[in-house]
């Protein structure tokens, strides 16, 4: 009998198969280009610079940028503004991976790049359609009436909009941790998790492959609470852009070098060891910007002089969906005796 999903995702399967020739062709000369000029970059003093540098640059320039799209408060041209970074991380993520790639099998995977293409316009419709909608009415009527009772004075609006950064990142981060945590460890919310571990590479662009179900849970889990804290809107969104980065160096495919801030961000080190296919390792480091929370709660995995592998992505199903439909399908379609 023929599997009633693999008939749904069929006809998607298709576009993305075009999707990804469309990709590969157009760049396939200047990949080129770049693999060669990285051969003659490894054991130079650039790559060493960059190396070191390039984390707490794009860190500082992503917070400096933020702080001036809200000058004015929220208006039109902090989401331009925003728009226009998401692209220059882009031209500077993704030439950086070729040029000093962690691993070379991570290069070439032109089908899961148009899934997560497909993924990142998907998420952002059901945010704006359903997600976002179901939030702030939700967060409204919560903070209306828990409000007046809890929350009043606990944000510190008289700090400096930098340690409002810090702390915001640090809070929201200690509520991520604990989502992401359980859902490791929780079958159900394993589920819909799977979908973003079953890439069999890590580079800048797939840390939005999520199913959207883990984004609509996560948004009401931690807005919540941030909003009865009271925080002012234009830090919220400072301290989201700062993690975006952080996020986009999380999975990135570059071989970075972070010495003592390795100590205090979850790295792109850490996250290898996350996305492991062995469940001892998968099963820590789920800070999503800083280890601290790891490090109290007993889950960091960082064994001293060794290099996560290169070999990502669910062990125990190897056969789990990779094209869109599919992985949108698979946590009310879960088969996991037939993706053994």
């Amino acid at each position: 009998m023929p599997d009633p999903a693999a008939t749904i995702a069929a006809p998607f399967d298709a576009a993305e198969a075009i999707l990804a020739r469309a990709i590969a062709r157009p760049f396939a000369w200047l990949a080129a280009g770049l693999d060669r000029l990285s051969l003659r970059l490894e054991g130079t003093r650039l790559r060493h610079v960059l190396a070191v540098g390039i984390f707490p640059a794009v860190l500082v320039a992503t917070y400096l940028v933020a702080i001036m799209l809200v000058e004015n408060g929220i208006t039109a041209r902090t989401f331009l503004g925003t728009l226009l970074l998401y692209a220059i991380l882009g031209l500077i993520f993704a030439p950086l991976e070729r040029l000093m790639p962690f691993s070379r099998s991570w290069l070439s995977d032109p089908h899961g790049t148009a899934t997560d293409l497909f993924f990142f316009v998907g998420n952002r419709a059901f945010s704006i359609l359903i997600g976002g909608p179901l939030r702030l009415a939700t967060i409204l009527v919560l903070v209306h009436q828990l409000r007046p009772h809890i929350g009043q004075g606990l944000w510190p609006g008289g700090w400096s909009m930098l340690a409002q950064v810090i702390l915001l990142i640090y809070t929201h981060d200690f509520l991520r941790y604990w989502y992401h945590r359980a859902m490791h460890e929780w079958p159900l919310m394993w589920r819909w998790h799977a979908v973003h571990h079953c890439a069999t590479r890590l580079y800048w662009f797939n840390a939005t492959r999520s199913h959207p179900l883990e984004g609509l849970v996560q948004s009401f889990y931690w807005a919540i609470p941030l909003a009865m804290l009271g925080a002012p809107l234009e830090t919220i969104f400072v301290a989201g852009l700062v993690s975006r980065s952080i996020g986009c160096f999380q999975h990135c495919n570059i071989d970075v070098k972070l010495g003592p801030l390795d100590h205090v961000f979850s790295s792109p080190h850490k996250h290898r060891y996350h996305h492991s296919r062995l469940i001892s390792e998968g099963n820590s480091n789920y800070g999503s910007d800083i280890i601290l929370w790891d490090q109290l709660f007993g889950t960091v995995h960082h064994p001293r002089g060794e290099t996560p592998s290169d070999r990502i992505g669910i062990g125990d199903m190897p056969n789990f969906p990779k094209g869109w439909a599919g992985l949108m399908l698979a946590p009310f379609a879960w088969r996991p005796d037939r993706w053994r």
